[in-house]
């Protein structure tokens, strides 16, 4: 029996590593190869040892995994280890993981424990970080971290919430969950740079769009889709994810308030409706701008599919805060460049106080602004209370682990009371400096991109996406959520497109062609 197990793994990981092998010898025949400063012959030597040493030990790893693990968590492992290789042998590749990760597995996890549960978006936050170091430590040393205006107050921002994390620890029991979550978040603040860094071309801002614009159009159908499908259905293809982290049964289906009896929200794949509409209104705000471009990231007519998607996606989710932000977004675009998008503006306006499929949307609003709805009251109830503990913590906040008075807790539907609660008025200012000096650096690019206009397009949409958030801000909470790693990582990349897209247009030509070196 022994000696049976022992021929079936040997066998297993022979094959293995001669599949891997195999795939390195083809990829080597089609000439993908990166130049070295190194002799040829002693590039040859590390490029072919280094790869020969991960075809060896994908091998031993995939061979033992066909011996003890189920089959299904065999597939899985082997697509995520191509998609690892294909990320690592190029930095863009792994951006563009990390933007479908965020877009379509916003929530998944390993369905394994490994001490902890990491997530998809850890990975591949992970995997973007070794990707570009390597390409760090090669010949070209490319994409090196640029200056940025923004960077010194990140810095100072990152050193804040390290600080009252510290500080607040002796307010509970510091559990895996909370110092991986708290980890996530620092580790999001700081590729802010590293992600500008991947993004000071206008090519590479526009690639980056582009990405984003289809992936969230693809998002919105699984939402569109999942929302129109009967219950039934709906509920068991959501529940097939709770291997992932997802949860699973009729909790699935969001309502307002909860309430079956009243309209459903749409969730997508995101579990959350409010946090769904923040990444739909991020990934719509971009798109706007590309609607009017002279020459838009993508055809026109897939641009207009695109941000329809997006749309219709978004108004299911029945998120009053995130169809307002997007509101503000694409106000700004139309106050600074694109007239005609007001007109569209207050067209949709009309038609949805018209619409009779429309009326109890309209209603939802009215009873918001009036403060008449359960949710709003218990949002007035939230910050009565968060300003009492900011109260009493006013400098430092509490930490992000838990509250020193039992009468007091942490959590409020607003992510600037948030970050008051947790980092104190100390870190809320570092925050704001950080937006401040954006903001700042917005208003001189824009003097440059006033008459370039695919940078205008690029610019707009990414501050437009920026300023949604803020607005989002207001309501919601996730953008700066430890809870919410998708939303913080979606937040942290819209400010490394809008930095660069800054930066970028205050280069001279000759710098824009050495940066992409």
């Amino acid at each position: 029996m022994c000696g049976s197990f022992e021929l079936r793994l040997s066998r297993s990981i022979v094959t293995a590593s001669a599949f891997f092998m195999s795939l390195e010898s083809r990829s080597r025949w089609l000439g993908v190869q990166q130049a070295s400063a190194l002799p040829s012959a002693l590039v040859h030597v590390r490029e072919r040892g280094f790869t020969l040493l991960l075809c060896v030990a994908a091998g031993v790893l995939v061979g033992a995994a066909a011996a003890l693990l189920n089959p299904l968590l065999l597939i899985g492992g082997v697509l995520g280890l191509l998609v690892a290789l294909w990320g690592l042998w190029r930095v863009e590749h792994m951006l563009l993981v990390l933007v479908v990760v965020i877009g379509l597995m916003p929530r998944f996890a390993l369905p394994l424990r490994l001490g902890f549960t990491p997530t998809f978006l850890d990975l591949a936050l992970i995997g973007l970080v070794l990707a570009w170091a390597l390409h760090r430590l090669g010949s070209k040393r490319a994409f090196p971290i640029p200056r940025l205006a923004i960077t010194l107050p990140l810095l100072l921002l990152v050193v804040g919430a390290l600080t009252t994390f510290v500080l607040g620890l002796p307010n509970g029991a510091l559990t895996p969950m909370v110092l991986r979550r708290f980890a996530e978040l620092v580790l999001s603040l700081l590729s802010i740079p590293l992600l500008a860094a991947l993004l000071q071309t206008l090519e590479a801002q526009q690639r980056l769009v582009r990405w984003m614009m289809v992936i969230g159009a693809v998002s919105a159908l699984v939402g569109i889709v999942l929302y129109f499908l009967p219950d039934v259905l709906s509920i068991r293809l959501l529940s097939a994810l709770r291997p992932f982290g997802y949860p699973s049964g009729p909790g699935v289906l969001r309502f307002i308030r909860d309430d079956p009896a009243l309209m459903q929200r749409a969730t997508g794949l995101w579990i959350d409706p409010n946090a769904f509409g923040g990444y739909l209104l991020v990934v719509g705000a971009l798109g706007l701008p590309q609607v009017f471009a002279q020459r838009p990231v993508l055809p026109r007519a897939w641009v207009l599919v695109t941000v329809s998607v997006i749309a219709l996606a978004l108004v299911l989710t029945v998120s009053r805060g995130a169809m307002l932000s997007l509101v503000a977004a694409a106000v700004l675009i139309g106050v600074l460049r694109y007239r005609r998008l007001l007109v569209v503006l207050g067209l949709a306006l009309a038609l949805v106080l018209m619409l009779p499929q429309t009326r109890e949307l309209v209603m939802h609003f009215v009873e918001g602004f009036q403060g008449r709805d359960l949710a709003t009251q218990m949002r007035f109830g939230e910050y009565k209370d968060a300003l009492r503990l900011i109260e009493r913590y006013p400098l430092f906040g509490v930490g992000f682990i838990s509250t020193p008075d039992v009468d007091l807790y942490i959590g409020v539907s607003s992510m600037y009371l948030l970050i008051a609660q947790q980092m104190g008025l100390v870190g809320l200012g570092l925050f704001v400096v950080v937006i401040v000096v954006l903001w700042v650096g917005f208003v001189r690019a824009w003097l440059r991109w006033r008459g370039d206009e695919a940078r205008a397009a690029v610019g707009l949409g990414a501050h437009g996406a920026v300023l949604g958030v803020l607005v989002s801000g207001v309501f919601d909470h996730y953008f700066f959520n430890i809870d919410f790693h998708n939303a913080v990582m979606l937040f942290c990349l819209v400010l490394a497109l809008a930095a660069a897209a800054q930066r970028e247009a205050a280069l001279p030509p000759e710098a824009v062609l050495h940066s992409r070196r």
